[in-house]
């Protein structure tokens, strides 16, 4: 069974939009090391336990922020990924098969 020309293409974006997901996820993850590490160093420098509770406070609600942002991110990404890639692709195997009958 050979696929149309589009075929390649479809696969092209595939690769492409999965690179590009692959990417943002190493760089919410280092992101996210970055926040550990600059709030580990803050803690290391409290002097008191009210400066800790505070602390605290503030690094939750940020990354719950941060968390929040990078999930409608990855969520756009996933939708990209799957209408840009297995549109493309299940319209090229329809096409085959259409002309296989």
């Amino acid at each position: 069974m050979s696929f149309p020309t589009n075929h390649d293409q479809s696969i092209s974006v595939t690769v492409e939009n999965i690179r590009d997901f692959n990417v943002k996820m190493i760089d919410m993850a280092h992101a996210n090391m970055e926040a550990l590490f600059g709030f580990a160093r803050q803690l290391a420098s409290a002097k008191a336990p009210s400066d800790i509770m505070e602390l605290w406070t503030a690094h939750a609600r940020k990354q719950f922020e941060t968390l929040t942002e990078q999930t409608k991110e990855m969520t756009a990404l996933g939708q990209k990924l799957s209408g840009e890639s297995v549109e493309p692709i299940a319209r090229s195997v329809n096409q085959a098969f259409k002309k296989a009958s």
